[in-house]
């Protein structure tokens, strides 16, 4: 036991020698950033915050981690963890650089909010918004840097709210990133049992992710909509707190993320009841400009066109000629003239590419064309 102790000891100095110099290194990093600010401030263009580099960063860091690990044999350290890490020592740097203020749909605990910290790390100060268009409000305004809204889910399809505010063409808003979240619902309730549950609260993107098991195993429970997963978990508190006549707490299920036992009382009472367990949401981080290319982007359009046969084939022909594929393609009224729509799409390529930039401006030059670039951003992939 004594030769075990002294092997650890031995052990545990050596790996306080390594965080002393890592401590050491992320400190030199803050300060060649701080540099990196300063040079900035001579530029009133140079946006303080640039995701195509924060994106350069982490690829090479977790190709560099696959090397590393195969030349050495060793297991690899998970891709999670090498971005998460990377993120927070980004994010921390970019607040000494410039203080940032996140605006996302809240309360606190929401999965836009996880979605705004696993991009922007801890360091960053979050504005809770009660609504998109608030968080778009924020942003336009300056009052927030930047903010970070749903877009679409891998299976319940767009945010449409989200859709309708990129389509006012009032807005002033680019698309500079994206973040890609799993997600997984839990159920929580102050019932004993599923038997015992009467009303299921959720957001309804939630309710809709969960359709088939809420089918399955609660067919006869009520489905009530809120705001927020964390708003639901609140009402049934509230609640129960004054004993309401109206919604009997004890009978309440609610959907939502893991982080619901962080922010109200109700207890787990079962995991991962989501229909499809690599659920994903994409977000898009918006802001006063986009994003330099990357190597490897997507770029987000609004477009529309003379109503007319093969009219949505002029404006995909435009991409198709060039070799740009359409990952993301959808219509949304216009909300201007009855049965008029306009068309969302995602492109692979930036912008600036040559290719992108001519197909954007052939539909610009058809009758009746129009199209607005929303941002260019990298390609994320799933956190």
């Amino acid at each position: 036991m004594a030769e075990l102790e002294k092997k650890l000891t031995v052990l545990r100095q050596a790996i306080d020698a390594v965080d002393d110099e890592l401590l050491e290194l992320i400190r030199k990093r803050a300060r060649l950033a701080g540099q990196v600010g300063e040079a900035k401030q001579d530029s009133a263009d140079a946006p303080f915050y640039v995701p195509s580099r924060e994106a350069s960063i982490i690829r090479r860091m977790l190709a560099r981690n696959a090397e590393a690990a195969t030349s050495a044999h060793e297991s690899k350290i998970p891709d999670e963890a090498i971005h998460g890490i990377y993120r927070e020592i980004i994010g921390a740097c970019l607040a000494l650089e410039h203080p940032m203020t996140i605006a996302y749909l809240g309360p606190e605990g929401t999965f836009s909010h996880t979605a705004a910290s696993r991009q922007f790390g801890s360091t960053a100060k979050y504005l809770a918004c009660s609504t998109l268009e608030q968080v778009f409000d924020e942003v336009e305004s300056g009052r927030a840097t930047y903010g970070v809204v749903p877009v679409e889910n891998a299976f319940e399809g767009a945010v449409t709210p989200t859709l309708d505010l990129f389509a006012d063409m009032e807005r002033d808003v680019f698309i500079c990133a994206e973040v890609q979240l799993s997600i997984h619902h839990h159920l929580f309730t102050y019932a004993e049992s599923l038997a015992d549950i009467d009303v299921v609260m959720s957001h309804p993107q939630p309710l809709g992710q969960c359709r088939g098991w809420l089918s399955e195993h609660l067919p006869n429970a009520q489905l009530m909509e809120a705001s927020s997963t964390i708003r639901a978990a609140q009402i049934v508190d509230e609640a129960k707190a004054a004993a309401s006549p109206t919604l009997d707490w004890r009978r309440c299920a609610v959907i939502g993320p893991y982080s619901i036992v962080d922010r109200a009382g109700l207890p787990l009472l079962q995991r991962n009841i989501e229909d499809f367990h690599d659920n994903t949401t994409r977000f898009f981080v918006i802001g006063q400009h986009d994003s330099p290319a990357s190597g490897e982007d997507k770029t987000s359009l609004v477009m529309s066109i003379r109503d007319e046969p093969g009219a949505l084939h002029h404006l995909i022909s435009s991409f198709a000629d060039r070799g740009i594929g359409l990952t993301r393609i959808e219509s949304r009224p216009s909300k201007k003239k009855l049965w008029e729509y306009v068309f969302f799409a995602d492109i692979q390529g930036h912008r600036d590419d040559k290719a992108v930039a001519g197909a954007i401006a052939e539909i610009q030059a058809k009758p009746g064309g129009f199209i607005k670039v929303l941002g260019s951003y990298p390609v994320s992939k799933p956190l």
